[in-house]
């Protein structure tokens, strides 16, 4: 459990930004940062070089002007962690296209993705979102192995999506027994949550927060609302797409 190779892929534009947190991401975490720039105008390549090597960072990079050639580079080296630039868009504009990143996240089903919001300078707070019936005790391991080794604080979190079993029990129940039933099942989901947590960490203490909602809506809204700077899921999670929609932070999709 660890990312030993790391690629740094930035499409049409360089983010400095970006840059500067992926180099402390790679310091931290002490592993190679393999940088792919494609159709990256004016690439500062010097200045790239002097600062990794001031930094000790291991590296190589490499320059492309083909999409599918670089996809091909990303998918032979296999990294442990793509780092991708999430360009901000308007949620209208957003209805009728996706970004770049989007399109290229569409690219990669096995690998692990971080994507850092594109004024994103460092990460310090995140979520990691335990989903009831998605997630596993190896992606909370590597969930909390990341969030150690790069964030300064971080909290699990599980939302109860009331409203969705509450429609279905009122149509065969009472309001008084429906209201019951869910009352049992929010113990019971809380309860596994809380269970699946301590069967993949063990005796580490770790804060768990409990909202309700539809998830794909209500944790990406809370990560945005309480100003987290990335928020954590698992491949497998339901409705990952509106996940990635939803999310107004830099976000990172784990495997489990």
């Amino acid at each position: 459990m660890s990312f030993k190779k790391i690629v740094f892929f930035q499409y049409k534009k360089f983010n400095h930004k970006n840059f500067n947190l992926v180099k402390a991401i790679s310091k931290k975490l002490d592993e190679e940062l393999f940088i792919l720039a494609l159709e990256v105008d004016d690439f500062p390549l010097e200045q790239i070089q002097q600062e990794l090597q001031e930094n000790n960072i291991n590296y190589r990079i490499e320059i492309k002007d083909n999409f599918d050639e670089s996809i091909n580079v990303v998918k032979d080296y296999n990294p442990d962690l793509l780092i991708l630039t999430k360009e901000k868009i308007d949620p209208l504009e957003h209805i009728f296209h996706h970004t770049y990143c989007e399109k290229i996240l569409e690219e990669f089903e096995n690998i692990n993705v971080l994507a850092l919001q594109e004024d994103k300078e460092t990460l310090k707070t995140g979520l990691i979102y335990v989903s009831k019936d998605n997630a596993t005790e190896e992606f909370i391991k590597i969930a909390k192995y990341f969030a150690d080794n790069v964030l300064e604080d971080f909290k699990f979190i599980y939302s109860f999506y009331e409203d969705f079993y509450e429609k279905r029990l009122t149509k065969t129940h009472t309001e008084g027994e429906a209201k019951q039933i869910i009352a049992e099942m929010f113990k019971d989901h809380v309860d596994g949550i809380k269970s699946l947590i301590a069967k993949a960490l063990g005796d580490q203490k770790v804060e768990l927060l409990v909202i309700k909602g539809d998830p794909k809506k209500e944790i990406p809204y809370y990560a945005r609302l309480k100003r987290y700077d990335i928020l954590i899921f698992n491949r497998n999670v339901e409705d990952r797409e509106s996940f990635i929609e939803n999310s107004e932070t830099s976000i990172c999709i784990l495997l489990d």
